[in-house]
C-alpha cells in the first residue's frame, strides 16, 4: 500500500511490518532519499519536514544536506556534549603512542599514569569536555603540589585536549596558559666526579661490575643501558661500542629484567672507545661468549639489575665521600670533561646521543667520526686512573728540562740586556 502526495511517497513494507517513507534526492537527479519508520504517521512527519528542508533549499534560504550527513552531525554534537574530560583521559592514556607510532616502554607506561593521577585531583575532572575552562585550570594548578607532577600533569592535560581540538570534540583547547616552571633540578646541581673520586669508587666496588663506572663516566651511558651491555656489543679491533639495548621490565612493568630497545631512537649509536679503555675491556671480557652480558649477575649468570648495580654504586661512591652521587652523575661528567676539553655544542651531543639539538647546530657544526675518537680519547684520559711509567716519568723529566733550558736563556738574555742598559747611561 502506497499513500502519495504531491510531494514524497510512504510505502508499507510488509516484509519489515514498517513504513518507507522516500523523496527525490534535490541534488542528485534520480537518487532516492529514504528511511523506514515503525508507524505511518512518523514516516508521513519525517516527510514533511524533508519537504520544508528541500523548499528552503531551493529558495535560497538554506541548504539541504542529506540526512545520513545530518545524523552524523548530530552524533558529533551530541558526542561533544556528553563527553566526560575524566573517560577521555583515561582513554587517552591507555592509547598513548610514541610519535612514530609505537608503545611507549612499560616504565614510561608507569609514568604516564604516576602523571594522570596528579590531573586527576582537579576538580573538573568529572565535567565534559567542552565544558571545562580556562578558570578550572587555573584554580587546579592554584592547589598544592609538588613542581614536577604539576608540571607532567599539565604538560598531559595540554596533549589530552589538544587532541580533543583536532578531533572535533570541542572547537578550541582552554589551555593555553604558560607551563608551570620549574625550580633548578638538585640532581643538575651535583658537583661532577673527579679523575681521583672515580679511582676510588672503582676500586670500593665488587670487581666483577666495577668497570660499570668507567663505561657510564667516558660512554655517557644511563645505567639500564650499562646493564644491558654484551660482548658482542664491542668490538675491540675497530674500537667501536655498539649500544643497541637497554633493560626492563616485562608487560605492566612487572617481572624480571630483560634486554628491551633503547629510551630513545638517538640513544642507539656505535661509539669510539678510547684507547686507555681497551685492556681494562680486554680483561673483563676475557674471552667469554659473545651472547654473555659483560657485567654478569653473580646470582644468575644472567642480566645485574640496574636495582643492584646502583646499590652498590651508592655504596662505593660513599666510600669516596660523595654519598651525593648518583650513576646519573657519570653522564654529566663525561658532557662536563668534554666541554672543558674544547668540544663543541655539536659534539657533545653526538657524544652523548642527544635528539633535541637546535636546526642551527644540526646544519652548521659537524662531529666528524675521527673528532668524536679524538674527543673519546680525550675525556678517557682525563677520568681513568694514572698508571704513569718509566717512560712517561722520563719523557715528563725531559720537556721540564728543555722547558728550564728555554727560561733560563730567556733570563740571561734579559740580564745582557739589562747590564747593557746600565752601560749606555
Amino acid at each position: 500500500m502506497r499513500t502519495k502526495n504531491s510531494w514524497g511517497s510512504v510505502i508499507y513494507d510488509k516484509t519489515r511490518n514498517a513504513y518507507r517513507a522516500r523523496y527525490q534526492n534535490p541534488h542528485k537527479p534520480g537518487s532516492v532519499v529514504q528511511r523506514v519508520f515503525s508507524d505511518k504517521l512518523t514516516a508521513q512527519g519525517w516527510l514533511a519536514t524533508e519537504k520544508q528542508l528541500v523548499e528552503a533549499d531551493k529558495a535560497g534560504l538554506g541548504t539541504w544536506t542529506h540526512p545520513s550527513e545530518r545524523e552524523a552531525q548530530q552524533k558529533a554534537k551530541n558526542e561533544r556534549n556528553n563527553t566526560v574530560f575524566k573517560d577521555y583521559a583515561v582513554e587517552y592514556v591507555a592509547n598513548w603512542r610514541r610519535k612514530d607510532g609505537q608503545p611507549f616502554a612499560e616504565a614510561t607506561k608507569r609514568k604516564h599514569r604516576e602523571y594522570l593521577d596528579h590531573l586527576m585531583t582537579a576538580s573538573f575532572i568529572n565535567k565534559t569536555l567542552a565544558s571545562v575552562t580556562e578558570a578550572d585550570i587555573y584554580k587546579w594548578l592554584d592547589t598544592p603540589m609538588n613542581a614536577t607532577p604539576r608540571l607532567r600533569a599539565y604538560q598531559l592535560l595540554k596533549d589530552i585536549m589538544k587532541k580533543a581540538e583536532r578531533t572535533g570534540l570541542i572547537e578550541r583547547s582552554p589551555v593555553i596558559m604558560k607551563a608551570p616552571k620549574l625550580p633548578k633540578s638538585k640532581q643538575a646541581q651535583i658537583p661532577v666526579a673527579t679523575r681521583e673520586e672515580l679511582e676510588t669508587i672503582y676500586a670500593s666496588m665488587p670487581e666483577y661490575c666495577r668497570i660499570a663506572v668507567y663505561l657510564g663516566a667516558c660512554f655517557d651511558l644511563r645505567i639500564n643501558e650499562v646493564c644491558a651491555l654484551q660482548i658482542k656489543d664491542f668490538d675491540l679491533r675497530h674500537k667501536v661500542l655498539h649500544v643497541r639495548h637497554s633493560i626492563g621490565k616485562g608487560e605492566g612493568d612487572r617481572g624480571y629484567r630483560r634486554l628491551k630497545a633503547t629510551k630513545t631512537t638517538s640513544s642507539m649509536a656505535d661509539l669510539s672507545i678510547p684507547d686507555a679503555l681497551i685492556s681494562m675491556l680486554m680483561e673483563q671480557i676475557d674471552k667469554r661468549d659473545d651472547d654473555r652480558m659483560l657485567i654478569e649477575s653473580p646470582k644468575t649468570g644472567g642480566i645485574l639489575s640496574d636495582v643492584a648495580l646502583r646499590r652498590l654504586f651508592n655504596l662505593a661512591a660513599a666510600k669516596a665521600n660523595r654519598s651525593d652521587m648518583h650513576f646519573h652523575t657519570l653522564r654529566a661528567t663525561a658532557i662536563d670533561t668534554a666541554i672543558h676539553q674544547g668540544a663543541t655544542l655539536r659534539e657533545t651531543m653526538a657524544l652523548g646521543r642527544h635528539d633535541d639539538e637546535k636546526t642551527s647546530v644540526e646544519r652548521y657544526q659537524r662531529a666528524s667520526p675521527e673528532r668524536l675518537r679524538e674527543l673519546s680519547n680525550t675525556v678517557a684520559t682525563s677520568l681513568l686512573p694514572l698508571h704513569r711509567t718509566r717512560e712517561d716519568v722520563e719523557s715528563e723529566v725531559a720537556e721540564t728540562r728543555e722547558r728550564l733550558a728555554r727560561l733560563e736563556s730567556e733570563l740571561a738574555a734579559l740580564n745582557e740586556r739589562d747590564g747593557q742598559e746600565i752601560l749606555h747611561r
